[in-house]
């Protein structure tokens, strides 16, 4: 009896230990949202991934994706500033102007995020030429990044004294060496972008007494060369004063219209012979010279000269405008503002 006990006792106890242990709600729960926490880490991971390695429009993909999943979630700012960012480096600055006026609307003028999405713009209206808007913005501003764009903005303005103004501003307000290196160049390009030589309009004068060669002086290629041919042709033209016409000798009615009968010519079968048996040639050249038709291709020809000396004379000045601006173009190319793009920006993924 007592072993049957024994064997009863042990066989209730090895079935319960063999029932499944079921997890509590709260169990459930957790492990769900550590499940979630793990793909949205993921998706974050991939979205990092992508802008780091400049796949804008599949980061645009994934950005949006994360929006949808997790609406609501405290990197929807961060979001919204990289969605915008992947606009603009796909060259489309209408909707990324968008998001990061959307970036602003959702946080406050002193948070990070904002500042970087008013850098952006700032950025974005340098790359377009709106230097006008940019002075406007940056106006009484003591930010360093808004002063260094305000330099630039007024360099590209040709306004030396303005600009090196606001690039000493910005370099008191950086206050860091590394910041004053960076910002040498500038100075430099300053000082050579004022002192470019510039055209003389007595040498532009006296160069246009050569036709095409006021524009040659003044760099105007594709006007020097219309000039010169323009007046190799009239030249061509002028030359040539002779007028000839070759064709058979026609009778209208009459051949005495023509060539009057004389005793010492006599006609058989249409056609003139003199007594000595030489016969009139059939056909004949009309040649003769005129001075009248010199007169158009002249009046033309000192038309263009005296034009060409005129326009010469008149265009040294936007000559030399154009010069300096290739010149202050050719400075920000290797001097560009991208070298002061270094503020903070929002981080996906956080250590």
């Amino acid at each position: 009896m007592r072993i049957k006990n024994i064997i009863f006792i042990s066989l209730f106890v090895s079935s319960l230990l063999g029932q499944d242990q079921y997890r509590s709600i709260q169990q459930a729960q957790d492990d769900w949202q550590d499940f979630t926490k793990f793909q949205k880490h993921e998706l974050l991971s991939f979205c990092d991934f992508l802008l780091e390695e400049e796949f804008y429009e599949r980061s645009l993909l994934s950005l949006f994706q994360y929006l949808y999943r997790y609406p609501q979630d405290s990197l929807e700012t961060a979001i919204y500033y990289y969605i915008a960012q992947s606009y603009e480096f796909s060259n489309n600055p209408d909707l990324a102007r968008m998001y990061y006026d959307r970036v602003q609307e959702m946080s406050d003028s002193t948070d990070m995020v904002f500042r970087a999405a008013e850098y952006r713009k700032l950025f974005m209206m340098l790359e377009a030429g709106n230097y006008d808007e940019i002075l406007k913005r940056t106006e009484l501003s003591d930010d360093p990044y808004d002063l260094t764009f305000r330099g630039y903005a007024f360099f590209h303005k040709l306004k030396w004294i303005e600009a090196r103004q606001s690039f000493l501003a910005a370099e008191e307000q950086f206050d860091h060496r590394y910041y004053s290196k960076r910002l040498a160049p500038m100075f430099n390009a300053i000082d050579a972008s004022a002192n470019v030589p510039l055209r003389n309009k007595w040498l532009s004068l006296a160069a246009s007494l050569v036709p095409g060669g006021g524009h040659a002086y003044l760099e105007q290629w594709e006007s020097a060369s219309g000039m010169l041919v323009s007046m190799m042709l009239i030249s061509s033209m002028i030359s040539n004063t002779t007028l000839t016409q070759s064709e058979k000798l026609s009778f209208d009615q009459s051949n005495q219209h023509v060539i009057p009968l004389s005793n010492g010519i006599k006609t058989e079968n249409n056609s003139f012979t003199l007594q000595r048996g030489y016969t009139l040639p059939g056909n004949i050249m009309l040649s003769t010279e005129n001075a009248k038709i010199l007169i158009p291709p002249v009046i033309v020809g000192l038309g263009f000269y005296i034009g060409s000396i005129w326009k010469t004379w008149t265009d040294v000045d936007k000559a030399n405008l154009a010069r300096v601006e290739r010149f202050v173009g050719r400075a920000t190319d290797k001097i560009g503002i991208d070298r002061f793009m270094d503020f903070p920006e929002p981080e996906l993924i956080t250590q």
